[in-house]
């Protein structure tokens, strides 16, 4: 049963970067990042925290957003995948030193670009899952960057980052990885 749930949620995620994705108006923009808010939510399930942290434990998950992004706008994403036992909320974060606290996982925003190693320092070690769209975002030490392959929305994964912050992904998210990482 577990298993089949997971190639449901692969599949949803397959699903849902198949869609184009040209940058000609606001609207596609916002369809861009329902897609990216998607595959942020398909993470929770493909992605394992330790102890404390794990999923299974908590009664709220926080994706906190990082910076000025149209990410903090698909929030129904979000909350249309809550249950009575656990919340997901979409919650706008600007002080890198508050994530670990209480973030799963962070969307780093474009606008955090000049920033983004002083980000990434702040949070190594700890078990947040790093999301961007910035460019070479999984190469520069992220953990998961989104990339436009063929104007869909696919993934990169570094997987050395992911397992220094002491966090595991499942080896059906690699599969679906346009490129993993290991350094």
């Amino acid at each position: 049963m577990a298993k089949r749930l997971l190639i449901y949620a692969v599949a949803a995620c397959v699903a849902f970067a198949t869609v184009g994705l040209p940058q000609v108006s606001r609207a596609d923009d916002h369809k861009e990042y329902l897609v990216k808010a998607a595959f942020i939510y398909n993470f929770v399930k493909f992605v394992e925290w330790p102890g404390a942290k794990a999923i299974s434990q908590q009664p709220r998950i926080d994706i906190c957003v990082l910076g000025e992004s149209q990410m903090i706008n698909a929030k129904e994403v979000f909350k249309a995948a809550s249950t009575e036992k656990q919340t997901l909320s979409l919650v706008q974060e600007n002080n890198p030193k508050n994530i670990a606290a209480h973030c799963h996982i962070v969307f780093i925003s474009q606008s955090e670009s000049g920033r983004l190693a002083e980000v990434l320092t702040t949070l190594k070690g700890q078990p947040v899952l790093t999301v961007s769209d910035i460019n070479n975002f999984a190469e520069d030490g992220g953990m998961i960057g989104f990339v436009a392959n063929d104007n869909k929305v696919k993934v990169e994964v570094n997987t050395h980052s992911v397992t220094t912050a002491g966090l595991r992904v499942d080896a059906q998210l690699l599969e679906i990885a346009v490129r993993v990482i290991d350094r």
